[in-house]
């Protein structure tokens, strides 16, 4: 048996606090001049100030710091690093809160006043050709109107036509369709699609929603998986006639009208309701030649961002929110799977070429798009952060770069520790709460993910076709809590691998509950390596309550060792082909021996990152299920 190792050098407290050099204050004024006396009043001010400290005094010593004190800041635009706002060697720039204080990175505006219509009813003026798709309510996420109603979904009785779907004549029956207004959302397996209804076609006891010729091109045409749309369960949104559940928001863009339905305990009057208007808070944008280091962010909440691409373009998902892009053509690239660079949903913390980056203690809570995006970058840490109640994926490392013109584009020597994720994907299915592409040497540890729709943790990409490139594998995925998985979609896993992987070692984890909507699904398992995973080694985890412990359905797995893991049920799926495969030791009623409790005990938070968890959690929108479970 291979003895428990604690990896302790992930539980320190934050480090003790060097004296401020420039204050932040949402009262000051970028007038000022930064000090405690007279603080800017904006974190992009600060950012000036600090390039401009760096260029006067480049030998100086000691970290740079910057803080923000309590408050909301609503940016005007996201703020950008570049090269020349970087620290040193041995010498960060850090932006963190002041003690004590919250503060809040807000990409959203405040939506009022508002005058009561009939029908309870409420209404406010946003301003013509304002686009957004999401709401909060006092921090409650709104519901795009939608038929039916949250909990519930319809099923297609016909496979896909020629060019749209048929649907039952009575679902669309007086409601007036704008061209590319109302979305047909529907999930396929593992992928989830938004295709926008140009037009219908009446066909007498049926209707053809025939779709845009973007998405359909996408669903037809671009690679991507299964295919079939028989029996699948979907639902159509954005129409004023579907707002009729209390909860719902209707934006009729063109007047910029926006209604509203108040739930029975919710005043918009007295309410605080945020509609989001930035796609991204922070971006660093390095270059290959330029790399944005050295930067430290402690303490910040990053809250209402927006995505609105699916406006324009649909939503087509390869898998994992990866999309086909908007513009075919212009996303031909060599460097990429199938020549074509993917469209990705962006996150409120975004980054490219960024090296030695610290993400600590911050809080990324009610987004419209991904929490934290590294595309590429080496030697990043996000320790003991929360992401709660996301519309896409929580944090995500690499691309889909399978023949890079660099090595550097090969995310390496990351670090994933201490974060707790739950409520993504809420609204686009695919998200994945931890997803690295092609990494090397990426570190997963200690993290608690719960309520997904569908897979905890991913780890590599390609499936074969073609081979990974150089300088992947050699990862770690230890010591993770994942439980509440696969809630909208099939075809996944808590932790979920795919490619060669040589060197991996995913090890001392707990994962339980894989709920998918179909109880009897055929694909998926608590521990999936999909094709071509190779070089794994998967030792002393516990799964619980799933349908199969582990999922090898391809030959072309093969090459892994798989030894001493424990599970309530022995299904499973071995059809690998050159894999050690060791039964699991399986105690059905779940009293497990020490080995098995002690790793139970010791996945998910240690100790000094207990705080993050929530109490009495209450059940959140995506957990109802497609069958309103």
């Amino acid at each position: 048996m291979k003895r428990l190792i604690p990896l302790f050098i992930f539980a320190g407290l934050l480090p003790a606090q060097s004296t401020p050099l420039f204050h932040v204050n949402p009262s000051g004024n970028d007038a000022h001049d930064g000090s405690g006396a007279q603080p800017f009043a904006s974190l992009d001010r600060a950012r000036l100030a600090v390039r401009h400290y760096l260029q006067k005094h480049p030998a100086s010593e000691g970290d740079i710091v910057i803080e923000l004190h309590g408050g909301t800041y609503y940016l005007a635009a996201p703020v950008r690093f570049e090269a020349a706002d970087s620290g040193r060697e041995g010498r960060e720039v850090i932006y963190r809160s002041a003690p004590g204080t919250e503060v809040v990175l807000s990409g959203g505006r405040t939506v009022g006043p508002w005058t009561r219509e009939s029908e309870g009813l409420c209404m406010a003026d946003v301003g013509r050709d304002i686009d957004f798709r999401q709401l909060w309510v006092d921090g409650r996420r709104a519901v795009r109107a939608r038929t039916p109603n949250f909990g519930q979904t319809f099923v297609l009785n016909s496979e896909r036509q020629s060019d749209g779907i048929d649907l039952p004549r009575s679902q669309l029956d007086g409601v007036t369709l704008h061209p590319n207004e109302v979305e047909l959302s529907i999930a396929i397996a593992w992928m989830h699609k938004r295709l926008r209804i140009a037009r219908t076609v009446d066909l007498g006891g049926t209707v053809r929603a025939v779709i845009n010729p973007i998405e359909w091109d996408a669903v037809t045409h671009q690679p991507q998986g299964n295919r079939d749309y028989l029996n699948r369960h979907y639902w159509l949104e954005n129409a004023p006639e579907f707002l009729d559940a209390p909860g719902e928001f209707y934006l009729e863009r063109t007047a910029g009208i926006l209604r509203y339905r108040p739930r029975i305990d919710e005043d918009p009057a007295k309410a605080v309701i945020i509609r989001p208007e930035l796609e991204s808070l922070i971006v660093l944008a390095g270059t290959l030649e330029a790399p944005v280091h050295h930067l430290r962010f402690e303490g910040l909440t990053f809250s209402h961002t927006g995505w609105t691409r699916p406006n324009r373009a649909g939503f087509v998902d390869v898998q994992a929110n990866s999309l086909v892009p908007s513009d075919p053509v212009g996303a031909v690239d060599a460097h990429y799977r199938h020549n074509q660079r993917k469209d990705r949903i962006p996150a409120a913390f975004q980054a490219a070429f960024a090296d030695h980056i610290t993400l600590r203690g911050c809080s990324f809570t009610h987004l419209g798009g991904t929490g934290v995006q590294f595309i590429s970058g080496d030697d990043n840490i996000l320790k003991g952060n929360s992401f709660v109640d996301l519309a896409g994926g929580g944090i995500e490392f690499g691309s889909d770069a399978a023949r890079p013109a660099s090595p550097r584009l090969i995310p390496r020597r990351n670090t994933i520790a201490n974060n707790l994720l739950t409520r993504i994907g809420e609204d686009y299915f695919g998200s994945v709460a931890i997803l690295a592409y092609y990494t090397g040497e990426t570190v997963i540890v200690h993290n608690e993910i719960s309520e997904v729709p569908y897979t905890g943790i991913s780890v590599g990409w390609g499936w074969g076709n073609p081979s990974a490139p150089p300088g992947t594998g050699h990862n770690r995925i230890l010591h993770n809590r994942v439980s509440h998985f696969m809630l909208r979609l099939d075809d996944g896993g808590g932790i979920y691998t795919t490619d060669r992987q040589p060197s991996t070692e995913i090890a001392f984890n707990y994962i339980a509950h894989m709920l998918p909507p179909d109880a009897n699904t055929k694909a998926g398992g608590a521990i999936y390596p999909d094709q071509f995973s190779e070089g794994l080694t998967i030792h002393d985890n516990v799964v619980a309550h799933s349908i199969r412990w582990l999922f090898l359905w391809n030959p072309n797995i093969r090459g892994n060792t798989i030894e001493q893991n424990f599970a309530d049920t022995a299904a499973l799926r071995d059809d690998g082909s050159d894999n050690r495969v060791e039964p699991a030791q399986v105690f059905p009623d779940r009293n497990w021996p020490a080995p098995a409790k002690a790793i139970i005990d010791t996945a998910g938070l240690e100790t000094p990152y207990h705080h993050l968890r929530f109490p009495n959690l209450p059940f959140s929108r995506v957990n109802a299920g497609q069958q309103g479970r």
